[in-house]
């Protein structure tokens, strides 16, 4: 009976993974895989069971001495060339037999085929597995479409045949052919291609061929086991306007010396190198790639099927990027991954400005109908368990279901104005059916010192919150101040009677109060503010102060408002508007928004 029900078990293993497999090769016809159950015990006595299949690999792992933990107990997932592919393996490196290899040449065989946990395919992506091999290697997996036919493939090389053999210490996938590991250094392999010529050359110039022609096995400091370097062809150079590596070399290096870490060339090229092993697709997923130039990052962007890197947007303008050749991509070495791209890139050098951000400015609100115009309504920013913005996130998204609670208001609830006349409105609280906190990924920061102040609605059931940069990353920093969503322009110390007098605003000012909302007293040309200057609602749209960021990378920052243990719990009411970021030493008081969107600059 136990027997029976392991079959049970095993068979729906078996299903679940088919099913995982269908749906990453997606193409009108797929290859049938087999995936296969079996009462083996271990790794070795399955390859022995198949000799017609597996005899010339079993005896690579005899040889290399390997065959011992492969029979042990333990969790493996080997990728196993059958005869045909190690039968031409062996023609190839010119061996007449597995015998005429040393025992140490064929356990690099064997750990470079092995992975230390077991991996099914419903873990293949298109980029490197998740875990390394034993042999210090990441492998690559992907599909190919052929005749209409997809398959998985690893290493852009070999078919996987048969997949997810399952046994007693793991899993088996079979290839078509052997696996090479990387025997170049990217510094190696970048001198042998004749398409770098000038980046060799900056390369050994500025030091960094030295750092990167160390073996990952060899590199003492375990962050630079694995590098990325992203490269510039001598094509892509010259149709910049650089006819010779001199004058490239001429154009950035401005000190005499490209290894003083203060040399534009030297700064260029680590620019253009990170830690860690970061292929396509984690470039993708990843919203920077932090390099070897202090504080300097690379934005990326998956745009259709084009990977940029800087296409950014700052101040309203979008500034284009540069694409990834990915022909020339995902290249392995033995200490790392390169890339090329198709034009060359450069720090950017951006002077620090102020920052207004508005909070309903979402790329996934901009395009729905509802989003302000003729057409505007609420929209719940909750779908499917999550956040329906990628620039906004709740701590429990799965539990906040009340839709009049968590809103985009296209019309903001009188006597309260908002810039571009909408808000959001959020729920929150210390109980599990609220929001703890909620964070804003903001546009465009150069790196810098910024004063911040969160812009919103006051209301008297609003909570005590306290206001974090980048909370649960690296740079993370809390704001001295706490933020009270009850506090109206009022608490500054400024009343209704004296609220138009010229002494209102540098009161304010003074203790971390502004207005930012025009009032009736300010024009924009013929447009007139609306926020009163003094009577009901004057001190209703609240600026606070919650202190000063030290910004120390020119990125998108995240940043998160969390209700403070203890705190009082809203009712739903919290307005959320704009947030602004103001370097230290610019006018804090203006400019000043409205409902239609218009600025109004300092009179």
């Amino acid at each position: 009976m136990m027997k029976n029900n392991l079959n049970v078990r095993n068979t729906f293993i078996a299903i679940v993974a088919f099913a995982f497999t269908l749906v990453f090769i997606n193409a009108c016809k797929r290859e049938s895989l087999t995936l296969t159950t079996t009462d083996d015990v271990n790794i070795t006595g399955y390859l022995s069971r198949y000799p017609e299949q597996f005899s010339l690999f079993k005896q690579i792992i005899d040889r290399s001495g390997t065959t011992g933990f492969l029979g042990a107990y333990g969790k493996y997932t080997l990728f196993a060339p059958d005869n045909i592919a190690v039968t031409a393996w062996l023609k190839a490196n010119n061996k007449g037999s597995v015998n005429d290899l040393s025992p140490d040449e064929l356990k690099k065989v064997v750990t470079f085929h092995l992975l230390p946990d077991t991996v099914a395919t419903n873990k293949f992506t298109d980029g490197k597995l998740p875990q390394i091999t034993l042999y210090g290697q990441y492998l690559q997996t992907g599909a190919v479409n052929q005749g209409g036919v997809s398959s998985y493939v690893v290493n852009k090389l070999a078919k996987v045949t048969k997949s997810n053999i399952r046994v007693g210490n793991g899993i088996i996938h079979v290839l078509d052919h052997v696996l090479n590991p990387a025997v170049l250094t990217l510094a190696k392999s970048i001198e042998a291609n004749s398409r770098y010529t000038y980046f060799t050359q900056a390369l050994k110039e500025t030091g960094f061929y030295d750092s990167l022609n160390i073996d990952g096995a060899a590199a003492k400091d375990t962050t630079r086991r694995f590098q990325t370097l992203i490269l510039e062809s001598d094509s892509a150079l010259r149709a910049a306007g650089y006819a010779s590596y001199t004058s490239f070399k001429n154009r950035y290096s401005k000190t005499g010396n490209p290894k003083n870490h203060a040399d534009s060339l030297w700064l260029y090229m680590a620019y253009h190198i990170s830690a860690g092993p970061s292929y396509i697709p984690d470039i993708i997923t990843s919203p920077a790639i932090y390099t070897l130039a202090p504080k300097e990052i690379i934005t990326t962007k998956f745009s259709g099927q084009s990977v940029l890197l800087n296409e950014d947007e700052f101040n309203g303008i979008v500034e284009p990027g540069v694409e990834i050749n990915r022909t020339f991509s995902d290249v392995t070495a033995s200490n790392g991954v390169s890339h090329e791209v198709k034009k060359p890139f450069a720090i950017k050098v951006r002077v620090q400005t102020a920052v207004y951000f508005d909070l309903a400015d979402q790329a996934e609100l901009k395009s729905n109908p509802k989003w302000r115009g003729a057409a505007s309504a609420n929209i719940f920013l909750i779908a499917n368990g999550g956040s329906i913005a990628s620039g906004i996130n709740f701590n429990n998204p799965t539990k906040l279901t009340t839709t009049t609670q968590y809103d985009y208001y296209a019309i903001a609830p009188a006597p309260r104005r908002y810039n571009g006349g909408d808000l959001l409105t959020l729920s929150m609280g210390p109980n599990t059916a609220r929001a703890q906190w909620v964070e804003f990924r903001t546009p465009m920061l150069v790196k810098g010192r910024y004063k911040i102040w969160i812009c919103y609605g006051q209301n008297g059931n609003g909570v005590l919150s306290q206001v974090g940069v980048d909370v649960g990353r690296t740079g993370e920093q809390v704001m001295p101040t706490l933020l009270d969503f009850r506090q109206s322009l009022s608490t500054s110390g400024v009343t209704s009677a004296t609220s138009s007098l010229a002494s209102a605003d540098p009161l304010m000012l003074t203790n971390g109060f502004k207005r930012y909302i025009a009032t009736t007293a300010e024009y924009a040309g013929t447009v007139r503010g609306e926020q009163p200057v003094t009577g009901t609602g004057w001190d209703t749209m609240t600026g606070r102060l919650v202190g000063t960021a030290d910004i120390q990378t020119t990125d998108r920052h995240w940043v998160r408002i969390t209700m403070l243990p203890g705190g009082r719990e809203g009712s739903g009411n919290t307005y959320l508007d704009m947030i602004h970021f103001i370097p230290i030493d610019d006018d804090q008081n203006y400019p000043r928004f409205s409902t239609s969107g218009t600025l109004f600059k300092r009179p």
